[in-house]
């Protein structure tokens, strides 16, 4: 459980208050309201309200990247609404790097596949996602893993990445929350077949189980 609870010291570490501009604020208040039902309440019913507040309309967009490589370059995307469920992207992405053995064993996307003519670079991807994502609070299960690979693509390509596209005020985690609301001792993975478009839409059932309370 310790490290459940550094895990939740985490999602706040680094925004202290009346840091950043308002339109910040969303993501802010989610993760501090978070850990303030977790003191005043319980793990689990602070997961709850988590889980009913991100799925409210016009609130947030859930995220999950496949890669290359562990932390590699991005060779599919999704992005579904959070309060709908309507994918809002769906693509692979020409990563320009090598796809590892290890990698196409987890996700079973092949090199072939990513590097077909019509594939587009992230360079190409990346103004769609930014308008997507624009003024949203952006989920992900192991929000870390999607933030940092996102800033990295946008920093190979030149990419400008500010706002939405690294900055740790737009993004929130749903495995913190979702292991607390399971009681669990230690991170629970996700599940699910590892395609973007199906991991986004299982973390979305995740939401929707823990926002029943049941």
């Amino acid at each position: 459980m310790a490290q459940l609870e550094r895990r939740r010291d985490a999602l706040i570490a680094a925004n202290p208050a009346g840091e950043g501009p308002p339109r910040w604020g969303r993501a802010v208040e989610l993760r501090r309201q978070y850990l303030a039902d977790v003191t005043a309440w319980s793990p689990r019913v602070a997961a709850t309200r988590f889980a009913r507040a991100v799925l409210r309309e016009g609130v947030a967009v859930i995220v999950d990247t496949e890669t290359v490589s562990m932390g590699g370059a991005i060779c599919e995307i999704a992005v579904v609404d959070a309060h709908t469920g309507r994918p809002l992207l769906n693509t692979l992405v020409n990563p320009r790097s090598p796809m590892t053995a290890a990698a196409q064993a987890v996700h079973g996307i092949s090199e072939r596949e990513v590097t077909a003519p019509h594939v587009p670079t992230w360079a190409e991807v990346h103004d769609r996602f930014a308008q997507i994502v624009d003024g949203k609070v952006v989920l992900a299960y192991n929000v870390d893993y999607d933030r940092q690979v996102v800033a990295e693509d946008c920093r190979r390509y030149g990419v400008d990445a500010s706002g939405s596209m690294s900055h740790v005020h737009w993004w929130a985690d749903v495995m913190a929350p979702r292991s607390d609301f399971e009681g669990a001792s230690r991170w629970l993975r996700n599940g699910g077949a590892h395609r973007a478009l199906g991991d986004v839409e299982l973390t979305r059932r995740h939401l929707l189980t823990m926002a029943a309370g049941s």
